[in-house]
C-alpha cells in the first residue's frame, strides 16, 4: 500500500507524522512524507521516503515580529490583530508555492492520502483528482463538528467541554486571495471543474464523510459523544529513536553521576529574547538544587558553557531520555508533553504562545503538572518553586505515572496502520 502523509509546521506539528509514516514503512507498506524541506534530514535518519514542501511559512516563526505575536497570542488586541492580518497577506505567495509542492509530491501515486490539519482545504482535492481515499489525521479533536469541543481556533475553549453546538463550525477560515490561488490551482493545475462544497474536508467528492485518525490519547482527551464511527481516537504516534541511535557516553555518565535530574527543553518554540530565558532557566535550576539536562533544540536555548550539575545537549530522542529523569520542563508543544506523559513523568509547563497555554491548563486539570507559568511573565523563582513541586508532590507523581502506565499500554500509529490497511481492503 503506497501512503503518502501530508504534514506542515515545526518539529511537534511534523514528528507525530513522521512517526505515521516510520510505522508504515515497518509494516511493509511504501510511505511518502511530505513535510517542509527543512525535516528532509530527519526522515532520512528513519529511512522514510520524503517529499520537500515549501518551508518559508515555517522558518518566518523566527523572525522577531511573529515571535512578539505569537507572544500575546492568548490576549490579542487589536494591534495585534492587525499586524496578524498583514503577516497573513505576505504568506499568499508562499502559500503558491507550497500548492505546486503538494501536487508535486502526487507523483508517487499514492492508493491513500493522510493529511495534517496544515492545507486541509486543498489536499483533499488532490484525493479527488487522484481518485483516491483521504483522511484527516489530526493532533487536536476540534476538526470534527461535535458539542463537546469547540471549533480549531476558538483556542480559550479547546479543553473545556462547553456544551455549545453553534460555535462548532470546521468550514474553512482561508482568507479570500488565498482562496483566489486555490480556486487557480484547481482548476489551471488539477484540472477539476468547479464544485459545491470543494474546499470541505469533512467529505470527500462524492458526498462520503472523511475518515478521522486522532493522534492523541482517549485518556487525555476524551471522544466526543457525538462523533460518528468514521473518527478513531486510538493512541499517540511516538516516533521512537532513530535506527542504531546510541546514547552519547557523557550523557551516560551524567546520569550515573547522581539522582534524576530535570529535563528542560522548548523545543522548537521561539521566545522574544532567547538570551534571558537562557539565563532565567539556569538561574532556576540553581535555585532548585537540581541537575539538569538542557536540550537547546531550535528554540534559541545557548547554554556553552553551562555549570557543574547541567549538561548541555543540541538533541535527543525525548521517548529515551524522559524515563530517566524527575521532572520534564516544556513550552507544551504536542510532542514534548505527549512523550512526557507516556513516560510518566511529572511537568512543569511554559508556553510561549496560546495553544500551549491550554495545553498546559489542561495538564494541570489531569493533575500531572502545576499550573503553568507564561513565558512572558516568567521568573527563575517561579520556576525553581514550580519545578520542586512537580518533583516532590506526591499527588502529581501518582496521576503521572498511572496516566503513563495506561498511555503506555496503547500504540496508536500501529493502530492507524491498521485501519488505513482496512480502508484498502
Amino acid at each position: 500500500m503506497k501512503v503518502l502523509v501530508y504534514c506542515y509546521g515545526n518539529r511537534g506539528d511534523v514528528q507525530p507524522y513522521l512517526a505515521l509514516a516510520y510505522a508504515l514503512r515497518r509494516a511493509g507498506h511504501e510511505p511518502v512524507l511530505a513535510a517542509p524541506r527543512l525535516f528532509a534530514p530527519l526522515a532520512d535518519q528513519y529511512g522514510v521516503p520524503f517529499a520537500p514542501l515549501d518551508d518559508a511559512a515555517v522558518t518566518v516563526r523566527s523572525r522577531a515580529d511573529i515571535r512578539r505575536l505569537q507572544a500575546h497570542s492568548d490576549r490579542p488586541t487589536a494591534r495585534i490583530e492587525e499586524q496578524r492580518r498583514e503577516v497573513r497577506r505576505q504568506m499568499v505567495p508562499h502559500y503558491a508555492a507550497v500548492l505546486r509542492d503538494l501536487w508535486e509530491a502526487a507523483d508517487c501515486g499514492p492508493d491513500v492520502i493522510v493529511h495534517s490539519h496544515a492545507f486541509r482545504e486543498v489536499i483533499p482535492q488532490i484525493a479527488e483528482r487522484l481518485k483516491v481515499p483521504h483522511v484527516l489525521g489530526s493532533l487536536y479533536p476540534n476538526f470534527v463538528v461535535s458539542r463537546d469541543y469547540p471549533a480549531f481556533g476558538m483556542l480559550s475553549d479547546v479543553f473545556s467541554g462547553k456544551e455549545d453546538t453553534s460555535r462548532t463550525d470546521v468550514r474553512t477560515y482561508l482568507p479570500p486571495a488565498v482562496i483566489e490561488v486555490v480556486d487557480q490551482w484547481r482548476r489551471d493545475t488539477l484540472g477539476l471543474p468547479p464544485r459545491e462544497g470543494y474546499l470541505d474536508f469533512r467529505f470527500a467528492a462524492d458526498g462520503a464523510p472523511a475518515p478521522v485518525l486522532h493522534s492523541f490519547s482517549p485518556h487525555v482527551l476524551a471522544p466526543g459523544s457525538d462523533w460518528p464511527d468514521s473518527v478513531h481516537t486510538d493512541g499517540f504516534w511516538h516516533l521512537p529513536p532513530p535506527p542504531g541511535w546510541q546514547p552519547p557516553d557523557r550523557l551516560l555518565r551524567f546520569l550515573e553521576e547522581g539522582e534524576k535530574p530535570v529535563l528542560i527543553g522548548f523545543g522548537s518554540a521561539l521566545g522574544t529574547d532567547p538570551e534571558r530565558t537562557t539565563a532565567l532557566v539556569l538561574d532556576a535550576v540553581r535555585e532548585s538544587g537540581r541537575r539538569a539536562v538542557i536540550v537547546a533544540g531550535w528554540g534559541g536555548l545557548d547554554v556553552a558553557g553551562a555549570p557543574g550539575g547541567v549538561l548541555a545537549l543540541d538533541e535527543v530522542p525525548y521517548g529515551w531520555l524522559l524515563p530517566r529523569v524527575c521532572v520534564a520542563v516544556n513550552s507544551g508543544s504536542l510532542g514534548a508533553h505527549n512523550a512526557a506523559l507516556s513516560a510518566g513523568v511529572p511537568q512543569v509547563v511554559c508556553p510561549f504562545e496560546v495553544n500551549q497555554l491550554m495545553w498546559g491548563e489542561h495538564l494541570h486539570r489531569l493533575g500531572v503538572a502545576p499550573a503553568p507559568l507564561k513565558q512572558r511573565e516568567l521568573t527563575s523563582s517561579a520556576l525553581a518553586q514550580a519545578i520542586g513541586t512537580a518533583a516532590t508532590d506526591p499527588a502529581i507523581a501518582a496521576a503521572a505515572a498511572g496516566l503513563g502506565e495506561r498511555l503506555r499500554a496503547e500504540d496508536g500509529a500501529a493502530s492507524a496502520v491498521r485501519f488505513l490497511e482496512r480502508i484498502q481492503r
